[in-house]
C-alpha cells in the first residue's frame, strides 16, 4: 500500500476540493466523491494486476508498454476533471460579488495552483510509469 501514497495524497486533495466548495450542490460532489473514490480503486485494482503479469510475459516490453498506457489513461482520467473543476471554481469566484475572496486574490491564486497541478501530473506520471 506504500506503493500508492501518492495516489492517495492526489485523491484526498481532489475530494477537500470537491467537498469544502460552496459552488456545488450535493449531487454534483457526490458524483465527484464516487467518481473519484471508484477510479481510485480500479487504478490500484490494474495496476496491481499489470504488476503481477510480469512473470507470464515472454517480452518484457510488453508490460512496459501496457503499464504506461494505463498509466496515461488514468492520469488523464484523474487530472482533465479535476482542472475543469478549478478552472469553473476559479471562475465562480471571480465574478461572485458577494465572495470572501477579492478578485486580486482569485488572479494571483491562478498561476501557483497551475504550477501546482502541472507538477502533480508530472510526479503521477514519473511514479507509476516504469522508467529506464
Amino acid at each position: 500500500m506504500q506503493e500508492y501514497i501518492l495516489l492517495v495524497i492526489l485523491l484526498v486533495l481532489f475530494l477537500a476540493v470537491i467537498i469544502f466548495t460552496r459552488y456545488l450542490n450535493k449531487p454534483v460532489k457526490t458524483l465527484f466523491i464516487i467518481y473519484y473514490l471508484a477510479l481510485g480503486f480500479l487504478f490500484i485494482l490494474v495496476k496491481e494486476r499489470i504488476d503481477s503479469a510480469d512473470g507470464n510475459v515472454t517480452t518484457p516490453n510488453i508490460n512496459w508498454i501496457v503499464n504506461n498506457e494505463w498509466i496515461a489513461d488514468i492520469r488523464h482520467l484523474l487530472f482533465v476533471p479535476m482542472i475543469g473543476l478549478v478552472i469553473y471554481l476559479l471562475y465562480k469566484g471571480y465574478t461572485d460579488p458577494k465572495g470572501p475572496w477579492k478578485r486580486s486574490n482569485i488572479l494571483g491564486v491562478t498561476i501557483p495552483l497551475a504550477a501546482l497541478l502541472a507538477a502533480l501530473y508530472f510526479l503521477f506520471s514519473y511514479t507509476y510509469g516504469y522508467h529506464f
